[in-house]
C-alpha cells in the first residue's frame, strides 16, 4: 500500500479536524433536530426557486417570497430564542424553546401574511448580512493564523529558514496583483465613495506585506506572521477582485455559498471543541513538563461561552448559516440591497452580491490592519503569532492523542466486560434458583 507525504497527511489531517469534523457536530444527536431544521428549510427554498424558474403554475413569485420570508425569520428565532434560553442551560427546555420560536414564525407568516418589504424584515436581512461577513472573514483569518501556528504549519514549512517567508514569492506576487485590482476598482468607480474607500485600504494592505517582508528584521516570528497575513490577503484579493462590477448572479451566489459551507463547518467545529480523553491530573502533569503543550489560542467567544453554553452558540451559528444562506438564495429572485433608500446616501445601491463583496473587502481588510498594528505593538500577540512548537514536541502532542484514544478504547471495553460479567453472574443466579 502507498504513503502519503507527510505534508499531504499533515493537510488532509488538517482539513478534517477544522471542517469535516464540524459536518459530523450537525448530525449528532445533540444537534440533529435543528440541522434538520437548517436543512429542510434551505432544501425547500432551493426547490421553490428551482420551479419558480421552472415556470411552474402555481408556483408564484408570491409563493417563493412567502417561502424566503419563513426562512429569515425561522433563522432569527432560531438565533433569539437560542439565547435567550440560556437562560436555564437545559437541553430540553432550549430545545422546546426554540422550537416555540419556530412555530410562531410559521404563524406570522401563514396567518398574518406580513409584508415582505416591512422595515423590521428588511432590518433583520442586513443583520444576517453584516453578522455573518464579520463572522466568516474572522474565521477565515483564523483558520490560517492557527494553522501557521500549530502542528500541521510546522510540517508544512518544515526545512525552510528563519529568515525564509513561506510562499514568498506567491505572496508579493499577490500583492502586487492586489495593488493592480484596488487601481481599477477606484478608476471605474470615481463616484463611489465606498468604492474608492476599498481601493485606498487594498494598496495599503498591499503595500504593508511588500515593504515589511523586505525591510524588517526577519527572523522565525516576522516570516511566519508575514507568511499568515500573505496567505490571508490571497482571500482579500479575491473579494476585491468581486468588488469591481456586478458580476454574474448565478455564479457569484454560487462561490459565496461554498465559502459559506467551509467557513460555518469552521465556526461550528470551533465552538464545541475540546480536549478529550485526557483528565484535568493528566494534563496538568504534562504541562508542567514541557515547554509547549497545546499551543495557546485566542478565544474570541471564551465570554461568550460561560454566558450562553455551548448549545446557545451552535444554534446561533445554525441561525445565522441559515440566515445567510437565505440572503444569498434571495439574490436570484431581487439581488437589490435591503434598505436601500435609507442608505442610499453612502452609495450603496448596487444590490447584494458587489455591496456584500465590498463589505468582505472591507471587514477583511479591517482585520489585516488591526492584526498587524497588534503584532507590531503587543509582545503577546507576536509570541502567539509564533509557532512554539519542535519536531519534538510535535510528537509529544501525537502521543498524548494516542494515549487518549487508547484510553477510550480500554474504557469502552472495560465497560462491555464488567456488562458481560453482571450478565454471568446474573445467569448463574438464575441456575442457582433452578
Amino acid at each position: 500500500m502507498s504513503k502519503a507525504a507527510y505534508i499531504e497527511r499533515a493537510l488532509k489531517s488538517y482539513f478534517i479536524d477544522k471542517f469535516l469534523n464540524g459536518f459530523k457536530l450537525l448530525f449528532e444527536k445533540t444537534y440533529l433536530p435543528f440541522s434538520i431544521v437548517l436543512f429542510s428549510v434551505l432544501g425547500l427554498n432551493i426547490l421553490a426557486i428551482f420551479l419558480y424558474f421552472q415556470e411552474v403554475a402555481w408556483m408564484t413569485l408570491e409563493l417563493v417570497n412567502d417561502f424566503l420570508l419563513l426562512g429569515f425569520l425561522i433563522a432569527g428565532s432560531i438565533v433569539v430564542f437560542g439565547l435567550i434560553s440560556a437562560v436555564w442551560k437545559n437541553y430540553i427546555f432550549q430545545t422546546i424553546f426554540v422550537f416555540i420560536g419556530i412555530g410562531l414564525s410559521i404563524i406570522i407568516v401563514f396567518v398574518f401574511n406580513p409584508d415582505p418589504d416591512l422595515v423590521v424584515i428588511q432590518v433583520l436581512k442586513i443583520i444576517f448580512l453584516v453578522s455573518w461577513i464579520l463572522i466568516s472573514s474572522l474565521s477565515m483569518f483564523f483558520i490560517i493564523f492557527y494553522f501557521f501556528t500549530g502542528i500541521s504549519g510546522k510540517i508544512v514549512v518544515a526545512g525552510k529558514s528563519d529568515e525564509h517567508i513561506f510562499l514568498g514569492g506567491i505572496i508579493r506576487f499577490v500583492s502586487f496583483g492586489t495593488i493592480g485590482i484596488s487601481i481599477v476598482i477606484i478608476y471605474k468607480n470615481l463616484q463611489s465613495f465606498n468604492a474608492i474607500l476599498i481601493g485606498v485600504m487594498g494598496i495599503i494592505v498591499a503595500l504593508i506585506i511588500l515593504i515589511y517582508g523586505w525591510t524588517v528584521d526577519l527572523n522565525d516570528t516576522t516570516t511566519n506572521f508575514i507568511s499568515i497575513l500573505g496567505c490571508f490577503n490571497f482571500y482579500i484579493t479575491y473579494q476585491l477582485s468581486a468588488s469591481i462590477s456586478p458580476s454574474d448572479t448565478i455564479k457569484n451566489a454560487f462561490t459565496e455559498i461554498t465559502i459559506l459551507i467551509f467557513t460555518a463547518l469552521n465556526y461550528i467545529q470551533s465552538k464545541v471543541s475540546k480536549v478529550q480523553g485526557i483528565k484535568t491530573s493528566q494534563f496538568e502533569k504534562k504541562k508542567e513538563g514541557r515547554k509547549v503543550f497545546f499551543q495557546k489560542k485566542l478565544i474570541l467567544s471564551a465570554l461568550g461561552k460561560q454566558i450562553f453554553g455551548d448549545l446557545s452558540l451552535i444554534l446561533m451559528t445554525i441561525g445565522m448559516v441559515l440566515g445567510y444562506s437565505l440572503l444569498l438564495l434571495s439574490v436570484l429572485i431581487n439581488p437589490s440591497l435591503p434598505l436601500v433608500n435609507e442608505i442610499s446616501f453612502f452609495r450603496l445601491d448596487i444590490g447584494i452580491p458587489l455591496a456584500s463583496h465590498r463589505l468582505f473587502a472591507f471587514i477583511s481588510m479591517m482585520i489585516f490592519l488591526i492584526s498587524f498594528i497588534t503584532f507590531i505593538t503587543s509582545e503577546r500577540f507576536r509570541q502567539l503569532a509564533t509557532n512554539n512548537y519542535d519536531f519534538k514536541q510535535g510528537l509529544k502532542v501525537i502521543g498524548d492523542r494516542m494515549s487518549a484514544w487508547k484510553s477510550r478504547v480500554k474504557k469502552r471495553f472495560s465497560l462491555r466486560k464488567s456488562s458481560k460479567n453482571e450478565e454471568d453472574e446474573e445467569e448463574k443466579d438464575e441456575k442457582s434458583e433452578n
